[in-house]
């Protein structure tokens, strides 16, 4: 299954980078061996915009260059990571909305020969994506599904408080009002995140734990 979903991931990522303008400027330096990157890219909360493009640094070269795809709501980059020994990377973003490049707070390490896997890479950015107006627009949604750690929460209510259910119904973690919660000490399986609003409605959505 993890086989089919990077395949999957590197050949949406592919498609998209063949119909993406990029106005970054960066020019990839390649070596012999590198590591398989994949990340899923949140602006402000917010899955990046398709299109958008990710830019990983060692030592100030560029190692990999890839452009951003959405999938069920959820925002991926897929690549390879060039290098060959263990390094630091720094990560930068271009958002096409404003045509700028930002600087992600978060540092890698990478694998050479190995895999990194859906790493988080959250920016903060000046404006959010447009694809938040279809987040908004409908009344819960929640993302990635499956979620290996941080499940994010977009709803157009106020939050009381969140509890996450078996399939037999018993209440396994509760959370106060918030956008993400840290799921990660599920097992795998299917849950129910329940959400009740500051006004007293419950709505119940199913999520798939990785």
């Amino acid at each position: 299954m993890k086989t089919f979903t990077r395949i999957v991931l590197v050949f949406s990522a592919i498609a998209v980078a063949f119909t993406a303008v990029a106005g970054h400027g960066w020019k990839r330096v390649n070596y012999p061996n590198s590591t398989i990157f994949t990340g899923i890219v949140t602006v402000n909360g917010i899955p990046a915009e398709s299109g958008d493009v990710v830019g990983i640094f060692v030592k100030g070269e560029c190692r990999m260059v890839s452009t951003v795809f959405v999938q069920n709501d959820t925002a991926y980059i897929s690549a390879v990571l060039h290098g060959e020994k263990t390094d630091t990377a720094t990560i930068q973003y271009w958002s096409r909305l404003d045509d700028k490049i930002y600087n992600v707070d978060t540092n890698i390490i990478t694998k050479p020969a190995g895999e990194i896997q859906l790493c988080p890479i959250k920016i903060k950015a000046a404006t959010t994506p447009t694809s938040a107006k279809n987040i908004l627009a409908s009344e819960l949604k929640l993302y990635p599904s499956p979620v290996k750690s941080d499940l994010n929460i977009a709803y157009n209510k106020d939050i009381k408080s969140i509890k996450i259910i078996n399939n037999i119904g018993k209440e396994i973690l509760i959370f106060d009002g918030r956008n993400q919660v840290d799921v990660s000490s599920l097992p795998p399986g299917i849950y129910f995140v329940s959400i009740t609003a500051t006004d007293g409605k419950v709505v119940t959505k199913r999520i798939v734990k990785e």
